[in-house]
């Protein structure tokens, strides 16, 4: 958008002049925080013509009219929604709505270090600890029992007759064990409000989402290459058609030879498969099926193997560093954000039965994952330490 029109749509939105094709412009402008920059520039340009005001005093009253706008309209788009369809997509605008407000109180904050004492009290911290978002962090179990903990912070460089091991930035280099050695296995264990990265002794990738484990022997035999998976991992392998790649996670087995999937499996009952690129077969019991780049394989209701095209960027986001909602119930979206905040969810009632689209930067604080899904969702969360209390809006 150029700047000129941006700084129009901005003066007009803060003065409530905007329409509403105005308003989802300059919301498809702020839809990432790489905008930021562009909402200092606009708040900048506000004080310098209201030179009379402090400039906390100006920010504070731009929050104070976009945070009232974005109450309005996206009552008036839910309204809309439920009148139209039950799949609702409003997380896009919600998530640009909290990068203008979260951005402004950077911004504030900039002005003004004691934010507390001068912001409206519906902006103040209402929890003394602020929940961050994940990190890399992992416990590698060695098939002698040794234990090493992994963060970003540490750098590890062992070869020892145990384990030949390279971990730097993030990322754990795996060498095994010399072909002499028994087979044996090993454990890696990401927590809550983590994620690793592995290479294989085959040269394979493995991304490892919060709350899962990857099992994985200390050497690969001459004849194939299996591992197993508790939670949600993503496979980048290595091609070799003398060894195919198997992964087992619960009564599902995947059989590879070179290609790119993701494996969710946190419930026995709720395990799925997405391939990126390649081909994958599968076996649940005596079914089979083989897969193609762009379908999601899962389990349903009648315990039968089905597969369905979906948009794969679903199964990628978590590794690059995002969340990615498409057609999603706010159980899959809680869950999601349970693992990566390390969180322990309670819901009462039920929630709504619709279907959410949308994305957000999985390094967000948690409390703007909460304002936008209170919006969205006409949900009410009442934090308290780690426990999340889930529950719809009074209305």
């Amino acid at each position: 958008m150029e700047k000129k029109n941006l700084n129009k749509l901005f003066q007009d939105f803060i003065v409530n002049r905007c329409s509403a094709e105005d308003i989802e412009q300059l919301m498809q402008h702020f839809g990432s925080t790489a905008s930021i920059e562009n909402l200092r520039e606009l708040i900048e340009e506000q004080i310098s013509t209201q030179q009379c005001e402090p400039p906390t005093q100006v920010v504070e009253s731009i929050i104070c009219a976009v945070d009232k706008k974005m109450a309005q309209t996206l009552a008036t788009l839910q309204e809309r929604e439920k009148k139209q369809r039950k799949v609702q997509k409003l997380w896009t605008f919600a998530s640009a709505a909290a990068v203008l407000i979260l951005g402004m109180l950077t911004i504030l904050w900039h002005y003004k270090p004691n934010i507390s004492e001068n912001l409206p009290q519906k902006f103040v911290e209402k929890h003394p600890t602020e929940i961050l978002p994940g990190k890399n962090q992992a416990r590698l179990t060695l098939y002698n029992g040794e234990k090493l903990e992994f963060n970003k912070q540490h750098t590890i460089n062992e070869k020892n007759s145990i384990a030949n091991l390279n971990y730097e930035k993030g990322r754990l280099v795996y060498g095994g064990s010399s072909a002499e050695e028994t087979i044996q296995w090993n454990v890696l264990e990401v927590p809550k409000a983590g994620t690793f990265e592995i290479q294989l002794p085959d040269g394979s990738t493995v991304w490892i989402n919060a709350n899962s484990k990857l099992y994985f022997p200390n050497r690969f035999p001459t004849d194939e290459r299996f591992v197993k998976v508790e939670g949600e991992a993503f496979f980048k392998v290595q091609k070799d058609k003398k060894r195919p790649f198997k992964v087992q996670t619960g009564d599902l087995n995947i059989s590879v030879l070179g290609t790119a999937f993701n494996v969710r499996a946190y419930h026995p009952k709720h395990v799925s498969t997405t391939l990126v690129e390649g081909s994958v077969q599968l076996t649940y019991h005596d079914q089979h099926i083989v897969m193609t780049p762009g379908e999601r394989a899962f389990i349903d209701e009648k315990n039968k193997l089905k597969t369905q095209a979906i948009d794969i960027e679903g199964a990628t986001a978590w590794k690059e560093g995002y969340f990615y909602f498409k057609d999603e119930t706010l159980g899959k979206i809680l869950q999601d954000i349970s693992n990566w905040y390390d969180l322990k969810v309670s819901i009462v009632g039920n929630l709504p039965k619709g279907l959410y689209s949308g994305s957000m930067d999985r390094n967000s604080k948690l409390n703007g994952v909460l304002k936008m899904l209170a919006n969205v969702g006409n949900l009410d969360f009442i934090l308290n330490g780690n426990h999340l209390t889930v529950k719809q809006k009074n209305k």
